[in-house]
């Protein structure tokens, strides 16, 4: 989709979410928030991902550790009467850790960010082919100080394969390069374990189930971002996610924190 069909379709899609999300009300439940950046406006101040906070908080809504939703999910030990929310980001650009986390750390919110690899090591020409024709979002990557950063102050460090590509595919030898590659090369980093991996591009469609096979033989915890009204996809194996970004209006948001059903 070009520039100007996505800018149209965006424009749309938000004025039927302002009517349609005026009455919303946060759902019981557990929900993982999934964003990429604080905003698309590289000049923007990260008081808009502190204003949303604070507002759904005055809605009810409880924010969580990463880690805690994740297991609670999985064993499916679901609350129900509050609305539990915990965040996650994908791609690893250099604005979660300066824009997003000094905000999540000034409320001990413990995040996870999906990284990958070869964005980080990859040459310039790599980089820019990376966010012009991959994410197609002009902005540069954490660094692995920065990682390592992250790491060291609690929150997670998940995988997103090493180059953002679709695991739609049965070539084994690609999936495995992909997956398993980018969990070898951010444990070399940290030296430790990565027990959290997210598939690009988020919709079921862009995993095949050689990919999730694969996935699920190496990491205890695989995510989309798709099916949210749902915990599980594929047969209980891959758990859903909700895409939220920083800067999108708080209504929006609670809107789409429904009841969930497994």
């Amino acid at each position: 989709m070009n520039s100007v069909a996505l800018s149209v379709r965006t424009f749309f899609r938000n004025r039927v979410l302002d009517v349609i999300s005026i009455a919303s009300k946060p759902h019981s439940g557990i929900h993982i928030l999934n964003g990429h950046f604080l905003s698309l406006d590289a000049a923007a101040n990260a008081r808009i991902f502190e204003n949303m906070l604070s507002k759904l908080e005055k809605k009810g809504v409880k924010f969580v550790d990463f880690t805690y939703a994740a297991e609670r999910i999985s064993s499916k030990n679901i609350p129900i009467n509050e609305c539990l929310v915990a965040f996650t980001w994908d791609d690893g650009f250099e604005e979660c850790f300066t824009k997003i986390k000094p905000v999540l750390d000034r409320r001990n919110i413990k995040a996870c960010f999906f990284i990958n690899p070869n964005f980080i090591d990859g040459s310039e020409e790599y980089r820019e082919n990376f966010t012009k024709n991959i994410v197609m979002v002009n902005k540069p990557p954490m660094d692995w100080d920065m990682v390592k950063a992250l790491h060291a102050d609690g929150h997670i460090i998940g995988a997103h394969t090493l180059d953002h590509l679709s695991l739609n595919s049965d070539d084994k030898a690609f999936l495995v390069k992909q997956i398993i590659g980018s969990k070898d090369r951010i444990e070399s980093v940290l030296n430790d374990s990565v027990e959290h991996f997210a598939f690009p591009f988020g919709q079921l469609k862009y995993i095949s189930e050689l990919g999730v096979e694969v996935a699920c033989k190496k990491f205890p915890y695989v995510y989309s971002q798709s099916n949210y009204t749902n915990y599980f996809s594929f047969n209980g194996k891959i758990i859903n996610r909700r895409h939220f970004e920083c800067s999108w209006p708080v209504n929006h948001v609670i809107y789409f924190l429904k009841s969930k059903k497994f």
